[in-house]
């Protein structure tokens, strides 16, 4: 299936700069099948998709992802920012960095090891699986024809490795991964500020010390961290740490700062929260003398744990705060959605250049039918899935919107020649028929 309809391709040639004509030309056949491929997305099923394996060898697919010269972060590049232009109107971005496990097989993958994974563990039991683990770098954004939830999509990524004896100098641990990224993206928008939200895994000096000036962090902090008063304006003596003020967790009880009422105000509905606000203040151990919110978070409900939440950003209110915390959860639901819809998992791949090239074709992909289809596919037919009993189904998902890029490319694939109808439906039937 090699027809791309003239809006897909309009969006996809955006992306030539970053190729060579003729990579770029295999490139883009294979984003097309990529997302409308049934079945398992190997590589060589998505080279089946683009109908060319009757004709031509497997090689030049496989090659796109091992030899070919392109670099994913100039793509991801001109992707930021188109989704700024089609999403974003502020100066003010919303960030997500996190890790996510690939599962893989085979003793020869490179980057592979054996990692936690997050899914499939709980408190009391941890699973570990064998894969790659990636950590990654989303924008996260509020779409005008859904505005109960919010998307993060995914640009930036990195491919961790675990420190063996040949990497102790060049060893990146996932926070200094993460830092490589927000540094990136920082220095691509000069006049942005970043809001970069994270988990307590990252909010550690390795991610807060090194931020750059126009990126604040927002994340969990550590209840027992001790904060710090900040040192006088101009001070030159040799004292580094300012007077002890508190701890999180002391700060809970302690009648110096008392609690407030406050409504979250989220995309899911309304939320009564008490807060407490420490600050200015400093975390010298993870922080040095960068000045900082502390907002603690008490549910009179009791269904939400209490939460300490530490923000680069002290112009920021409690309940933005709070707010802007509750976007980290974006980041979990693509990742699901890219594994279960979009067959992160599942390329065969083995050396270095193909895996970091080959499983974030499933984020890209993902991306670029979210911008398509708020640009475009909105406007066409969309494809429905007939369950009557499903009547409170809110929509469109990102389910959905695959679905309607599909059927857009099915149709005009069907609708082009040189081949007849007839050949292409004894095609498809058969394309169908294998698809495991």
């Amino acid at each position: 299936m090699e027809q791309l309809t003239p809006s897909l391709s309009a969006l996809l040639g955006l992306f030539s700069p970053c190729f060579r004509p003729e990579v770029f030309s295999l490139f883009r056949q294979m984003v097309g099948a990529w997302i409308v491929c049934l079945g398992r997305r190997t590589i060589s099923r998505v080279w089946e998709t683009t109908g060319r394996s009757q004709r031509h060898s497997h090689c030049p697919a496989f090659r796109l992802f091992s030899a070919a010269a392109w670099n994913w972060d100039e793509v991801g590049r001109l992707l930021l920012v188109q989704l700024l232009a089609a999403f974003v109107p502020g100066s003010r971005l919303w960030v997500v960095v996190d890790d996510t496990l690939c599962h893989k097989r085979g003793a020869n993958v490179t980057f592979g090891g054996v990692f936690r994974d997050a899914v499939l563990s709980t408190k009391k039991h941890k699973v570990f699986r064998f894969g790659t683990n990636w950590v990654t770098l989303g924008l996260v954004v509020q779409l005008p024809f859904r505005p109960d939830r919010f998307f993060c999509l995914n640009v930036l990524w990195r491919v961790y490795a675990k420190k063996g004896p040949k990497q102790k100098k060049k060893h990146k641990i996932k926070s200094q991964l993460a830092l490589e990224m927000v540094q990136q993206v920082a220095g691509w928008l000069p006049g942005r500020q970043l809001l970069v939200v994270a988990d307590s895994a990252y909010m550690s000096k390795h991610l807060l010390k090194a931020l750059p000036a126009n990126a604040c962090a927002l994340g969990p902090i550590h209840w027992k961290a001790k904060l710090t008063r900040p040192l006088p304006e101009g001070h030159q003596g040799r004292r580094k740490v300012g007077d002890e003020l508190t701890t999180p967790r002391e700060a809970l009880a302690d009648e110096r700062w008392p609690w407030g009422e406050t409504v979250l105000r989220y995309p899911g509905g309304e939320k009564p929260l008490r807060v407490k606000v420490l600050g200015p203040c400093c975390w010298y151990r993870s922080a040095g003398q960068a000045p900082l919110r502390v907002v603690l978070v008490r549910d009179p409900e009791g269904s939400w744990r209490d939460e300490a939440l530490l923000c680069g950003a002290t112009g920021l209110s409690a309940e933005e705060v709070i707010a802007g915390y509750v976007r980290r959860w974006s980041v979990e639901v693509a990742y699901c959605e890219s594994k279960q819809l979009l067959g992160f998992h599942e390329p065969m791949v083995y050396s270095a250049a193909s895996v970091e090239r080959a499983h974030p074709m499933a984020w890209f992909t993902g991306s670029l039918a979210v911008l398509w289809y708020a640009l475009e596919g909105r406007h066409r037919p969309q494809a429905e899935r007939h369950r009557p009993w499903y009547k409170n189904k809110v929509g469109p998902t990102m389910a959905d919107m695959l679905s309607c890029c599909r059927l857009h490319l099915w149709c005009a694939w069907l609708q082009a020649g040189p081949q007849t109808r007839q050949e292409k439906l004894d095609w498809l039937l058969e394309y169908i028929a294998t698809a495991a």
